[in-house]
């Protein structure tokens, strides 16, 4: 499931005119229509957290630019911290819990922009302990989110996509990791659900990836291979460490 948020047309221009109208209604003068119009002045801040923040808010966690060919706009992949059980839209009758991130795409031009919600979701483990008080909890920063969530050009056409990584941990042993990647361009979303056995690893044999991943064999090395690494750094971790 793909949400597009309607585009912003509430411009900084509109705003000043407004203003105008606001001073003069109110009998202002000329000096404060002057520094109104003086405040306009201040160049834009286009910095990927800057756009994120104006567009979704201060509660952005990570940002990401990236580039599409051919395209004219900013865009920017924007981590948002899940702070309660939510339906993941991409997946039925899966849910993602409290610490986990959502990232959605920021498009921008100028100070007008579009926000897309492609269904990608980060959950807090294995790297991070579960968390259960959301009030009190420390929340991630932008290193420990960059673990299970991202941008990169995937299938190596020089358009990046942007991705997100769940872990599940299954009764008597062994886990889940379902890894998505999203391409913006023609709006795709590709997934890979890959199970491992108690302290066995992930086989290729448990691989099981969406239809459409047999049309961009790219992507589904890409997708294998993310996998791979989370396994790597999954063992990696100090025996007791969070999971």
């Amino acid at each position: 499931m793909h949400i597009i948020q309607p585009i912003r047309t509430w411009t900084r221009t509109a705003a000043l005119a407004a203003l105008c109208l606001a001073f003069a209604a109110c009998g202002g003068g000329a000096e404060e229509m002057k520094s109104a119009a003086a405040a306009d002045t201040v160049p834009l801040d286009t910095s990927a957290m800057a756009v994120a923040r104006r567009a979704l808010g201060p509660d952005v966690r990570m940002a990401v630019p990236f580039r599409l060919q051919h395209r004219t706009a900013q865009f920017v992949a924007a981590a948002l911290p899940v702070m309660e059980w939510v339906p993941d839209v991409s997946r039925s009758g899966n849910s993602v819990g409290p610490g986990g991130h959502e990232l959605v795409i920021v498009e921008a031009i100028g100070d007008s922009y579009a926000v897309h919600k492609p269904g990608l979701y980060a959950t807090r483990e294995p790297f991070l302990p579960r968390l259960d008080d959301t009030a009190t909890a420390v929340p991630a920063d932008s290193a420990q989110i960059a673990r299970m969530m991202g941008v990169a050009d995937a299938d190596g056409d020089g358009d990046a996509e942007v991705w997100a990584a769940q872990y599940r941990a299954a009764r008597g042993g062994g886990h889940t990791w379902d890894v998505r990647a999203y391409e913006r361009d023609d709006r795709t979303l590709y997934q890979l659900i890959a199970t491992a056995k108690q302290a066995g690893g992930v086989d290729a044999s448990a691989h099981s990836f969406s239809g459409n991943v047999a049309q961009n064999p790219a992507m589904r090395q890409w997708l294998a291979a993310r996998v791979d690494e989370l396994e790597a750094a999954l063992a990696a971790m100090p025996a007791g460490g969070a999971r």
